[in-house]
């Protein structure tokens, strides 16, 4: 079983209705987040559109293969579940995940990452992002189901070992696919940041 994003970057635009409602959710510390909105800009053709990503829930995720304290467990769902109690700290996660889903608590000196809400789920309610996004343009559920009720333009990224679970609906005004230009924002924000931090 294999549970996972839908996302609609077609139809996206940018409000970060989805990120807030999941750092409510879970009280997150500022500067904390565990879904990202990324801005996605080309010159050709010129293109803006938006991306929302959290963790993938991987069939093979590198966190879980990386932590040193076992503080990672794929369930029989499909998702990839942390143990806050565990956590050390060390960052691991955060440089093995090619998506760098896992997001680091500066105040608590330690990681968070998206759970795809499964207290939530098991209360037979959506998860926050899904519920409060005001296009209806996130959607969880199987891969195949996700795949049989949207246009899946991007299925997963066989290019990561890790294989992800996510479907995206692409803006066709995108000469480039948008899970790789948001890895790339991506990992761009996190230099940034730590070239501030050492500065």
């Amino acid at each position: 079983m294999a549970l996972g994003f839908w996302m609609n970057n077609k139809n996206c635009y940018g409000c970060k209705t989805c990120s807030i409602a999941c750092k409510s959710e879970k009280q997150l510390d500022q500067g904390v987040l565990l879904r990202h909105v990324t801005e996605i800009k080309q010159d050709d053709p010129r293109a803006l559109s938006f991306l929302s990503l959290s963790c993938n829930h991987c069939d093979e995720p590198a966190c879980v293969a990386n932590c040193p304290v076992q503080a990672y467990t794929k369930l029989e769902n499909g998702i990839v579940q942390q143990n806050h109690d565990l956590c050390i700290g060390c960052k691991t996660c955060i440089e093995a995940c090619p998506y760098h889903a896992p997001c680091y608590d500066e105040q608590e000196s330690k990681t968070y990452k998206c759970d795809m809400c499964t207290d939530r789920q098991e209360r037979g309610e959506l998860p926050a992002c899904v519920a409060a996004c005001p296009g209806m343009n996130l959607a969880v559920g199987e891969m195949a189901d996700l795949e049989k009720a949207h246009q899946a333009d991007i299925v997963s990224d066989d290019a990561v070992e890790t294989k992800p679970n996510f479907v995206i609906t692409v803006d066709p005004a995108l000469s480039a696919e948008p899970d790789d230009t948001a890895v790339e924002a991506r990992a761009a924000e996190l230099a940034a940041s730590k070239t501030a931090k050492k500065a």
